[in-house]
């Protein structure tokens, strides 16, 4: 339990349904759809979609999303919703053309957006309520305007030279050309008209017809090579989850494209220290935690990418053998020096979960890469496109090259937790880019090692081991800055937080929902 004397947030309760989310007008959908008989499926679309909407900085129809479906008394399923690379942008095309760098801003960094096609999908295999039904809030908020919270409205100001850079972006998504302040109103009548269609017609509306020949021509006109075979060749992987135990447990991740794994090494070598002795937010913990991210995203960086172009063998790269490699590179007293772990990008995200009354669980991220991705909007149908294609790599024969309708190597992932007898005990997620797969092993140690609430867990001071420096939250004391110094850790202050979270933990024994959500998001858990 937290201390009452500190500032904080308490853990939520419920027992019928919890939801936890980036945005409270999100998290209030997902409950109203809960309460009118949707399950946990129906709840998570429209409290994307509703997303979509009112966290363009970080999400939106024209991004990609990656979800953890575990109905109760079934299998989890990994649900696969990234975009592929338009097929004519080989890696020829860019020897070609003399490019040898994927920016953030270029036609090139937009790959072919797959939430929306994922969110149909899903719907199809699991879900209640009519399709429809979970756009109406969406486009509601989108046609009529919504209120920009705080950390929104921060996000957005921070962007705005960015969003001026696209002639349509500007006349979009800025007012007179200035972010939209705190607690002023923002609408998107291209957008609720798209999401309208959407709903009408689902992801044919999308991906056929005239919002996609849009799109396409918006894209083309900036020297994109996209096609409307691209968007039509867009499709939804399900596949069953990567699992490993824990404790008592047993974790779950989506494969490859994402990054999941990793949290899978991490957890297993982590678990080969001895943590009896150390605290939280004691030096050695961060220096641990910084160290074997560093060995985890060696190989990260050196094997991971789409598996449809390379091979994956995830039960050879779990033995006991391998991980004992990586752990031989971890000392207790000196810091890992690592060329191989730079990563080529750290975008941003958003990440909810809902558990409905039937205990179903779903854990969903969803993401437009960068904040406000591209920047570039498309013409007439409201769409900012995502710039996931910053994570290929220009270089022949690296898995994660880019390649023709080739998926790029991704960051964002959603985690869940199943007990021995196969029931969800914790659907949980951690956003910031680069950050996640420690994110996530950071919350589980809080929980499972340091015997904290999921809301204790999420809330606790963070750092983050990239591109040879350790990134630190302020709240961080001198002195263990200094100790983590002495070691020889490049300390960078963060101006902002590092990441966020939600997470909902299952009691079964009291039959009790307990959600948490992140003080460093505008979004709360709430249930009934």
């Amino acid at each position: 339990m937290r201390k009452i004397y500190e500032n904080g947030r308490s853990n939520i309760l419920a027992n019928n349904a919890m939801v936890a989310t980036s945005q409270p007008l999100s998290s209030q959908e997902a409950l109203n759809i809960l309460k009118i008989g949707g399950n946990a499926v129906d709840a998570a679309i429209a409290a994307s979609a509703v997303l979509s909407v009112v966290e363009p900085g970080s999400t939106g129809i024209g991004g990609d999303c990656f979800a953890i479906v575990k109905m109760e008394n079934k299998n989890s399923i990994a649900i696969n919703g990234s975009g592929i690379n338009p097929k004519n942008a080989n890696l020829n095309y860019f020897k070609k053309n003399n490019i040898d760098k994927i920016t953030l801003l270029s036609p090139h960094s937009v790959t072919i957006p797959g939430a929306v096609d994922a969110w149909y999908e899903m719907h199809k295999k699991f879900g209640k309520l009519d399709f429809e039904q979970l756009f109406i809030a969406a486009e509601k908020y989108a046609r009529d305007g919504f209120p920009v919270h705080e950390i929104e409205a921060y996000h957005w100001k921070k962007n705005e030279d960015k969003l001026k850079k696209n002639k349509i972006t500007k006349e979009e998504f800025l007012i007179n050309y200035h972010a939209p302040k705190f607690s002023s109103k923002f609408k998107n009548i291209k957008l609720a008209n798209t999401l309208k269609i959407i709903g009408k017609k689902g992801a044919k509306g999308f991906y056929e017809g005239d919002i996609a020949k849009d799109m396409v021509k918006s894209l083309n006109n900036l020297g994109g090579t996209h096609t409307e075979e691209d968007f039509y060749t867009q499709n939804t992987i399900f596949t069953e989850t990567l699992t490993s135990n824990y404790k008592e447990c047993f974790i779950h991740q989506c494969p490859p494209n994402g990054p999941g794994v990793i949290v899978h090494f991490m957890m297993k070598l982590l678990e080969k220290f001895d943590w009896n002795k150390i605290f939280s937010v004691d030096m050695l913990r961060f220096h641990i935690q910084a160290e074997v991210t560093k060995v985890c995203f060696e190989l990260k960086e050196s094997i991971l990418g789409d598996p449809n172009f390379s091979d994956f063998n995830f039960d050879e790269l779990m033995s006991e053998n391998f991980i004992n490699k990586m752990y031989n590179k971890i000392s207790l007293d000196k810091v890992y020096k690592s060329n191989k772990s730079y990563v080529t990008s750290h975008p941003e995200t958003i990440y909810l979960t809902i558990v409905d009354k039937d205990l179903n669980a779903v854990s969903f991220i969803n993401s437009i890469c960068h904040a406000f991705g591209s920047g570039i909007s498309s013409e007439n149908s409201g769409v900012l496109f995502q710039n996931r294609g910053v994570n290929f790599r220009l270089e022949e024969g690296h898995p994660n090259c880019i390649d023709s309708h080739k998926r790029p190597l991704h960051t964002i992932i959603p985690g869940l937790l199943t007990n021995k007898k196969n029931q969800t005990v914790l659907s949980y997620g951690v956003m910031g880019g680069q950050y996640q797969p420690i994110g996530q092993a950071h919350v589980l140690q809080n929980i499972y090692e340091f015997g904290m609430s999921i809301q204790e867990a999420i809330n606790t001071q963070r750092a983050f081991s990239l591109n040879g420096k350790l990134k630190i939250e302020k709240s961080f004391s001198e002195s263990l800055i200094k100790d983590l110094s002495s070691l020889g850790h490049h300390i960078q202050i963060e101006e902002d937080s590092i990441g966020g979270g939600q997470g909902i933990v299952i009691n079964r024994k009291e039959g009790v929902l307990i959600g948490g959500s992140d003080p460093r998001k505008d979004g709360l858990a709430i249930g009934y």
